[in-house]
């Protein structure tokens, strides 16, 4: 196939291109002549679209009149064109034609190749006018059928194509529920809002699962919606998604509905959960509702269930702390900690090491998380049920007696979890856990706000890995970059290196032309030395307890985040929204108290 960016717009004499017939009847009377809208109705509706500068058919969707596929379906009767679907368009779509055209250049458009036959390519768009006569060049054809579709069911397909899937969503529900529900398997039985609502919040979810997003914001200030998603650590707008106040009303109750939560209060936050499935990957979403000036807003939590084994050298850790890593999960009891904020990776460590306990015959190994993320064979897995009063603390009293070797607790959240964990490493048991704090010696003073006695820590605690995730750098545009100066600054008070060097990504078809793709582990390790087992006991000051562990052989987590940066892994400006500015600055040099807050 041709290059899609080195054809004209000129088609030789012999290319025969549909062009528009003359409209044959105006949308709306076709809505009203079909009894789908009442002509009042349409009238309004023409009003508020000249008032507004918007097609009638989006304002009567918006309105709740009609269904986006009335209107589609009309529009397509309107320009001679034939209406297709989602599940039609994948039915006789060819995903290689899709996937050797630049994502760019479709979206731009507004067109998705489906299939080629003899000397004509089939295509769909959501635009009744459309013409690319590019897309015949590039793939050798005479003429280009197109087929209409609604907005909604275009960006589904797209996902659909990008993902390898079929249909988009077949199933979902709450695992810890009444069963599982069918996203749209009573579609029959719901309203023509309902169907629409439940279209676009199913496209919304597909486009955060093919961005690799950790979670999803509904958010709405004044009669502006906003939604956005999260990927690798940073917010992203989703435009392909003009939401009325409305629209947004409605996807709220889909989620509510689907997360088992009340859908008639709006004045108090409320929390749930359910899954969603695509043909290939199961995802665990964690809804939070909020009350809000102008309305709820909503962030659903993507965590998806992995399916492929995770190797510690996977994560970006330094050989000289994985291989700590490796020799600590080789002890017969005590505990391992692997503390972060929030998002920071801390589970997928843990899973890295429990693949290798896994494959250990000698040793019993039983995990307590919530929820479950990745299935591992050989270790007995079970999900906490807080609702059930089954939590993190009940199942370590339970599971000592089960006679395992290694427990593996999902997170350290409270003083009663927190001594059943020292308990369970007292009484010869390798017990792995998550902490939240700021970094590996702030998790000793975290144990100690719990309640925990200093000599129970100083007896059982073997290691405290801190970690934070950084964005990787596109290796596909990735360029040597200027530093920042007010960043070195920060970093070195006292002057450049001079053979110092920074890269960025410039911004790619790979990266979605944000120059970064995936992210990577930034790591330090807090040994348990004699030394240090006594200063935790004696409870001295957290800056004695930090001094002494840099003297015990601590590497600082800035060391490893400027390693990443100077390899060219990570960029410079990633650094400041890490690290606070006592962590930036060098060991041994204090930040005025001016600039500190």
């Amino acid at each position: 196939m041709k290059n899609i960016t080195e054809t004209t717009h000129n088609l030789e004499n012999n290319h025969e291109e549909p062009v528009a017939p003359p409209l044959n009847e105006r949308l709306g009377d076709l809505l009203v002549s079909q009894g789908i809208v009442p002509r009042p109705a349409v009238e309004e509706a023409a009003l508020r679209a000249t008032r507004s500068h918007k097609p009638l058919g989006e304002i009567l969707v918006g309105m709740a009149l009609v269904d986006e596929r009335d209107v589609y379906r009309g529009l397509a009767r309107q320009h001679n064109l034939a209406f297709i679907d989602q599940a039609e368009a994948l039915e006789i779509a060819d995903p290689t034609l899709f996937k050797s055209v630049p994502r760019r250049f479709l979206d731009r458009h507004g067109i998705i190749p489906l299939s080629k036959t003899g000397e004509t390519l089939v295509a769909v768009t959501y635009d009744a006018c459309t013409n690319v006569p590019e897309l015949a060049q590039a793939f050798g054809v005479h003429r280009i059928t197109y087929r209409l579709t609604t907005p909604t069911d275009f960006k589904r397909i797209g996902i659909a194509l990008e993902l390898g899937i079929s249909m988009a969503l077949p199933a979902g529900g709450d695992k810890n529920g009444a069963g599982s529900r069918e996203v749209g398997a009573t579609l029959s039985a719901v309203s023509r809002e309902g169907r629409l609502f439940i279209s676009i919040f199913e496209a919304i979810m597909l486009e955060a699962f093919s961005q690799r997003a950790s979670d999803v914001h509904l958010e709405r200030y004044g009669e502006r919606v906003r939604p956005r998603i999260r990927v690798d650590g940073d917010l992203r707008d989703l435009p392909g998604f003009n939401l009325t106040v409305e629209q947004m009303t409605g996807i709220i109750n889909v989620i509510k509905i689907k997360a088992n939560l009340d859908i008639s209060e709006r004045r108090l936050p409320q929390g749930g959960r359910f899954s969603l499935n695509t043909k290939t990957q199961e995802f665990d979403l964690r809804v939070q509702t909020q009350p809000a000036l102008h309305g709820e807003h909503v962030v659903i939590r993507i965590l998806a269930q992995m399916t492929e084994q995770i190797h510690i050298e996977q994560l970006g850790m330094p050989e000289r702390i994985s291989t700590v890593y490796r020799r600590f999960l080789k002890c017969p009891a005590g505990l391992v900690l692997i503390v972060g904020p929030t998002g920071c990776g801390k589970s997928t460590t843990l899973y890295a090491g429990l693949q290798i306990l896994a494959k250990d015959t000698t040793r019993k190994v039983i995990s307590i998380e919530d929820p479950i993320e990745c299935s591992i064979e050989n270790v007995q897995q079970t999900a906490a049920r807080p609702d059930l009063g089954f939590n993190f603390a009940n199942a370590m009293r339970v599971f000592v007696r089960e006679d395992p070797d290694v427990v593996l607790l999902g997170e350290i959240r409270d003083t009663e979890t927190a001594l059943e964990a020292l308990r369970a490493s007292q009484t010869g048991h390798l017990v792995l856990s998550t902490l939240h704090c700021n970094d590996s010696v702030d998790a000793i003073q975290r144990l100690l706000d719990l309640g925990m006695h200093p000599n129970s820590i100083a007896g059982e605690l073997l290691a405290v890995f801190s970690q934070r995730l950084a964005k990787r750098i596109c290796p596909r545009c990735k360029v040597e970059d200027t530093p920042d100066p007010d960043i070195m600054r920060e970093i070195y008070p006292e002057g450049t290196p001079a053979d110092f060097k920074c890269y960025r990504g410039t911004g790619c078809d790979h990266c979605n032309g944000v120059g970064t793709f995936g992210r990577i582990s930034v790591v330090e390790y807090l040994p348990s030395t004699s030394r240090i087992r006594l200063t935790i006991s004696r409870q001295l000051p957290l800056d004695e307890l930090r001094a002494v562990a840099l003297e015990e052989g601590l590497v600082p987590i800035r060391e490893h985040a400027l390693e990443l940066v100077r390899q060219g892994i990570i960029t410079l400006s990633e650094l400041p929204e890490m690290f606070t500015l006592d962590q930036l600055a060098p060991t041994g040099y204090k930040t005025s108290s001016a600039t500190s807050h």
